[in-house]
């Protein structure tokens, strides 16, 4: 099962490559410019609820990119 999800600050991006290496999460992150600046799209092999939870308690924000 993979989870895609959207940060929206380069930031916010690093706290969560740092976050999903540290609790050994498998991911991949895009970086796509848009009109409002740069996403960030990570995918990444876990279920939608550990990952968003995890986000949530970090106090990361995100928007889901499904």
């Amino acid at each position: 099962m993979e989870t895609y999800f959207d940060i929206r600050s380069q930031t916010h991006s690093e706290k969560v490559q740092h976050l999903l290496n540290r609790s050994r999460y498998p991911y991949h992150v895009t970086r796509f410019t848009g009109t409002d600046g740069c996403i960030y799209r990570f995918r990444v092999s876990a279920p939608q609820q550990e990952i968003y939870t995890l986000l949530e308690h970090s106090g990361i924000p995100w928007q889901s990119a499904e």
